[in-house]
């Protein structure tokens, strides 16, 4: 690498630290607040809590990723701008294109980089973060057990809490392939369910078969689990094909499993289309000695963040096509970068 690419990127990666750092911080504020701030507050093991933030981590740096080349870029070529410096590169006989090139390529690499967490670190990581609230329930029901919470254990058997208490919780229900268990308490032991007073109702097809009562019942929990993943966009690419075909099998709306799966590539892929906007901008700024500023870089930082937000829901509810839903954020920067090129030859 030549001595321009070697100091852009230093440039560029002094402020891709920092944006990332504040960027991860604020990913997880957000979940301890919605989240565990509650679960603290119901008496929520602290070290459980701390545990599963950082079995998040992971998750946040790779959606924080994107945002933070953002605004490093932004930032650091406005900089550049504002003291000259893009004039000095140009005025040297240096195109444009160069520093597009480095940081065009430095934000594939780090869509690649993003990709491939994104199926491997990220889903172990989540799968954690899952065990320690399996242990954290555990150990205090009452903390961490909410009105109609969901659990699945190992045999593919989906639990239903409706109320948790002190002394345990009530309103269970387990659900199996021809197979329902009402019971109105229920308690955990070591390594296992205890329900109490309760009915056990079969099917045959979508009726009633039979109905027994009883007055104890025990399910073993060593490979409890919590629920799937509540949003779709924790699954990996191979298990939202599955959910996919499945869905669309059975007619099933899947706008949501197949918004998330366009989004696995393109929300990494959005370091290129950042870097396309961003060096873009700045050249054309030199035009009229405009200046972006902090306001404008935060602006425009934010701007993506409310696009992607926008979209996903657009997507989800099949207002827009999945692909157009996922990718439209990154193609709206790509294609006002190519504008701002045009014009800066101008």
């Amino acid at each position: 690498m030549n001595t321009l690419g070697r100091y852009l990127l230093r440039e560029v990666g002094a402020y891709l630290l920092g944006g990332l750092a504040v960027v991860v911080l604020l990913l997880l504020g957000g979940v301890l607040f919605e989240v565990l701030a509650p679960l603290l507050a119901r008496g929520a093991d602290p070290l459980s809590i701390g545990q599963y933030l950082a079995h998040r981590v992971p998750e946040a740096l790779v959606r924080g990723l994107p945002i933070a080349y953002l605004f490093a870029l932004l930032l650091a070529l406005s900089r550049m701008a504002e003291d000259s410096e893009l004039k000095v590169i140009l005025a040297s006989g240096i195109p444009r294109e160069a520093v597009l090139l480095v940081l065009v390529g430095f934000g594939a690499l780090l869509a690649f980089l993003g990709f491939a967490a994104g199926e491997s670190w990220v889903p172990s990581q989540l799968q954690k973060a899952n065990e320690v609230l399996r242990r954290a329930i555990l150990a205090k029901p009452r903390a961490l057990l909410q009105p109609g919470t969901f659990f699945r254990d190992a045999y593919g058997r989906t639990i239903y809490v409706g109320k948790a208490t002190d002394q345990g919780f009530s309103e269970v229900r387990v659900l199996s392939r021809g197979e329902v268990l009402l019971a109105e308490a229920g308690s955990f032991e070591p390594g296992r369910l205890v329900l109490s007073r309760g009915l056990r109702v079969t099917f045959d097809g979508s009726r009633p078969r039979t109905v027994t009562e009883f007055a104890r019942g025990v399910l073993p929990l060593e490979d409890l689990a919590v629920s799937p993943p509540s949003k779709p966009s924790d699954l990996s690419l191979a298990e939202l094909r599955k959910r996919i075909t499945e869905y669309r099998k059975y007619g099933r709306p899947y706008y949501a499993e197949a918004t998330a799966y366009w989004r696995k590539w393109a929300e990494p892929a959005a370091s290129i289309a950042f870097a396309l906007f961003a060096v873009a901008l700045a050249f054309w700024m030199l035009g009229g000695s405009r200046s972006l500023g902090m306001v404008g870089v935060v602006t425009l930082t934010f701007f993506y963040y409310a696009t992607w937000s926008v979209f996903r829901i657009m997507g989800e509810q099949g207002v827009l096509a999945p692909w157009l839903a996922a990718w439209g954020p990154d193609l709206l920067y790509a294609g006002v970068a190519g504008l701002l090129l045009l014009g800066g030859k101008r």
